[in-house]
């Protein structure tokens, strides 16, 4: 079951979403871009600690859900990715789309391990766009990934 609730990072009260399933709640704000789930407990909060030191840095406490929240990283394979970049004081949301790696540039993108074999695709992250921190939407937007009823495309 999904329902809206207010927001503990940003306290928009539209666009943060609760999936209730029978042993797991998953939330997700589309204003803030702010993220989390019923097992990021202070007795679980080692398990996310492999991730940037600026998604750790952002990370807020929910006092009455007794859970962390994280700045989001949604990679969505050929379309590109969305995630935050810069320091605590001063960030933004990036969107990298996918290009096609030029035949001229493919020895650059070697595929590991695969002798002979390119990479012919790569994130473009050197042309990202930015977007403010509570803009999240408006890069989910870009990327194509939700139209204006925050419903997925298609």
């Amino acid at each position: 079951m999904e329902r809206v609730i207010t927001c503990p990072i940003c306290d928009d009260k539209d666009r943060c979403f609760e999936d209730v399933q029978e042993t797991f709640s998953s939330f997700m704000c589309f204003n803030c871009g702010f993220m989390s789930n019923s097992n990021y407990t202070d007795e679980n909060v080692d398990k996310i600690e492999h991730t940037s030191r600026l998604i750790n840095e952002l990370s807020r406490f929910d006092d009455e859900r007794k859970i962390h929240w994280y700045p989001s990283v949604v990679n969505m394979g050929k379309l590109g990715i969305i995630f935050p970049d810069g320091s605590p004081s001063d960030w933004v949301w990036k969107m990298a789309r996918v290009v096609k790696i030029d035949e001229s540039e493919k020895e650059s993108y070697p595929i590991f391990g695969k002798e002979g074999e390119y990479y012919t695709e790569r994130l473009d992250i050197d042309n990202a766009m930015d977007f403010g921190q509570f803009e999240f939407l408006s890069a989910c937007k870009a990327m194509g990934i939700v139209n204006d009823s925050l419903k997925p495309q298609k």
